[in-house]
C-alpha cells in the first residue's frame, strides 16, 4: 500500500498516487520501503548539471591539489563501506570562508575551507563526510523530488489549480534539493547511518561529537558579534543546509556517545598537516568582513552594518541579513558611470520604477542619490530604499536596503547610520587589510593561551575564537608538543 511508503506525499493524494504511479523501493542504506519516483541514473544526471552552479555560487574550487586529494582519500574510504555503489563520488574543496558540507543527489560531496579550517582531525572531517554520504545513500533528496513528481504528474492528471513545482530545469531542481535543507527526521537518520560509516572506517566516533560542539560554539560567538540575542538560520552557513537545534545537538551527542565506540582512529596531526597554509576568511579581492565593518582593500571602501546583521561577502555582492527579514545588499555598479549619481539612479539603476522622494546629497564628501518604493505584495509588502554614491572617477557603488514595510518607521535610523559609514580607505588603511592562513604550530614548555592567542590575527573575541579553532574548553590548558592552529598574515 502507497501509505507503507515514506516519503513527503500528501496524504490527499494517496489513493490516486497507488492507482496512477505507484512507485516503492526499498532503501539500501536504511532497510525501509520508501515512495520513490527517480532512478540513480536521474540522480548523477541532477548531480552533473548542479555542479558548476554550486562552484558559482560557493566561489569555485580552492585550489590546493595536495588538500584535495587526502578530502577525496578519506571520503572514498567512506564510500567503501556505503551501500550505493552507483555513482562516481565526487569530493570537492569549495573556496568559500564560510562554514558549510552539503551533498548534491549523484554522488556529488562539497566542504568549504572554512569548515575545513574548524576541523581538527581526520575523523571530525570522516564524521562530516560520512552525513554527507548518508544523505545520498539514504536517498534523501530523491525522496523529495519524488514528492515533488509525484505532485506534478497529479496536477497534469486531474487539473490542480495550484501552483506545482517546476521540473524542467534539471541544474534548478539540483540547487533546490542542494540547499533547501532536510526534516529534522533525515537529519537524524542521516547522523545515524554516518556514524554506522564512521566507526566501519574505523574513525572514533568522537569525530561527530567534537565537530557538533564547536559548530554550536561558533554559532554562538557569530550570533553575538552579529549583536542577535540567539544563533540564526543564515543563508550561506552550515544550519542553511542541515537545520541546527539546541535540542537536535543534543540529542545527536547523546546518539553518537551512547551508540559509537571509542579507540578508533582520530588522526589530529595527519589532518592538521594537511591543512597547514589553509586561506582564512575572505580573499583579498573579496573584500573582508570584519565584525560588523566591510573593508575592501583593493577598492578602498568600507562600511558597516548595524547590530543584528549577519554580513557575507563573495565575488559578486555584499550580502547582510537582518532581524524581521532585512536585508542590506552592496555591490559596484557594473559599467563606468560619467553622469551624474542622480541620473544613474533614476535612468540606469532604478530605470522604469517609480521611485519616490529622489534626492541627491553628500556621504564623507562623496556624492550620492538616494529614492525609495514599497512592493505591491498586499499581504507582505517591502520597503526598498536605493543608495548609489560615487567614489573615485567613474565608479558608482549601490546599497539596497530591504525591509518589511511595518519595520521601516524603526529601522530607519540604523539603516541611516549604515549609509553614512560608508567612506574610502587611506593608502595606510588597505594596505593593513592582508588575507590570512591557517598556520600550525608545537606549543613549547611555558606556552600558555595568555602567551599564544596574540599571535593571532583576529580582529575580535581573539580568545574566543582561537579556542574553538582548537576546539578548547575554557579551563583548557595547552600542553607541551601539542599542535595548535593559529591564524596569522
Amino acid at each position: 500500500m502507497i501509505r507503507s511508503c515514506r516519503g513527503r506525499v500528501s496524504a490527499v493524494f494517496a489513493a490516486a498516487l497507488q492507482m496512477l504511479i505507484g512507485g516503492c523501493a526499498i532503501n539500501p542504506a536504511t532497510g525501509t520501503v520508501d515512495f520513490m519516483l527517480v532512478s540513480t541514473e536521474e540522480e548523477a544526471e541532477i548531480g552533473r548539471k548542479t555542479h558548476p552552479q554550486v562552484l558559482a555560487e560557493f566561489g569555485g574550487v580552492y585550489y590546493d591539489p595536495a588538500l584535495a586529494t587526502y578530502v577525496e582519500q578519506v571520503g572514498n574510504r567512506i564510500v567503501a563501506i556505503t551501500e550505493l555503489q552507483d555513482f562516481e563520488y565526487r569530493f570537492t574543496v569549495l573556496d568559500s570562508p564560510t562554514v558549510n558540507a552539503f551533498a548534491v543527489s549523484g554522488g556529488y560531496v562539497y566542504v568549504t575551507r572554512g569548515l575545513l579550517a574548524l576541523l581538527s582531525s581526520e575523523a571530525e572531517l570522516a564524521g562530516v563526510l560520512s552525513h554527507e554520504l548518508a544523505h545520498i545513500n539514504a536517498r534523501h533528496g530523491a525522496q523529495r523530488l519524488s514528492g515533488m513528481k509525484a505532485e506534478d504528474r497529479l496536477c497534469a492528471a486531474f487539473g490542480c489549480d495550484f501552483e506545482v513545482p517546476v521540473l524542467g530545469d534539471t541544474a534548478a531542481v539540483g540547487i533546490r534539493l542542494a540547499f533547501g535543507g532536510f526534516s529534522q527526521d533525515q537529519e537524524l537518520e542521516a547522523d545515524e547511518l554516518g556514524l554506522r560509516y564512521l566507526t566501519a572506517a574505523g574513525y572514533d566516533s568522537r569525530g561527530m561529537t567534537d565537530f557538533l560542539r564547536k559548530l554550536e560554539a561558533q554559532r554562538d560567538l557569530d550570533a553575538r558579534v552579529a549583536g542577535l540575542g540567539a544563533p540564526r538560520k543564515d543563508s550561506h552557513g552550515y544550519a542553511s543546509t542541515h537545520p541546527l537545534t539546541g535540542a537536535r545537538i543534543e540529542q545527536v551527542a547523546g546518539l553518537i556517545e551512547g551508540a559509537g565506540r571509542s579507540g578508533g582512529m582520530l588522526g589530529v596531526t595527519v589532518y592538521l598537516n594537511a591543512i597547514d597554509g589553509l586561506l582564512y576568511g575572505n580573499r583579498q579581492e573579496y573584500g573582508f568582513v570584519i565584525g560588523r565593518t566591510y573593508a575592501h582593500p583593493i577598492r578602498r571602501v568600507t562600511f558597516t552594518v548595524p547590530p543584528g546583521y549577519a554580513m557575507y561577502a563573495d565575488s559578486h555582492r555584499v550580502t547582510a541579513l537582518g532581524p524581521d527579514g532585512a536585508a542590506i545588499l552592496f555591490e559596484p555598479s557594473r559599467r563606468l558611470i560619467t553622469g551624474s549619481v542622480t541620473e544613474y539612479l533614476t535612468n540606469i539603476w532604478a530605470e522604469g520604477l517609480p521611485l519616490a522622494d529622489v534626492r541627491g546629497f553628500q556621504i564623507n564628501g562623496l556624492d550620492a542619490a538616494t529614492g525609495w518604493l514599497r512592493s505591491e505584495d498586499q499581504q507582505h509588502p517591502m520597503d526598498y530604499r536605493l543608495v548609489a554614491v560615487r567614489a573615485g572617477t567613474g565608479t558608482i557603488y549601490r546599497f539596497l536596503f530591504l525591509v518589511p514595510a511595518q519595520s521601516s518607521a524603526h529601522a530607519s535610523e540604523d539603516l541611516r547610520k549604515a549609509t553614512y559609514s560608508f567612506r574610502t580607505l587611506d593608502e595606510d588603511e588597505a594596505a593593513s587589510l592582508r588575507p590570512r592562513r591557517v598556520r600550525i604550530i608545537t606549543a613549547a614548555q611555558g606556552d600558555t593561551l595568555e602567551s599564544i592567542v596574540p599571535l593571532n590575527k583576529f580582529a575580535d573575541h581573539a580568545r574566543e575564537r582561537f579556542s574553538i579553532l582548537n576546539g578548547l574548553g575554557p579551563a583548557a590548558a595547552l600542553e607541551p608538543g601539542q599542535p595548535v592552529k593559529l591564524v596569522r598574515y
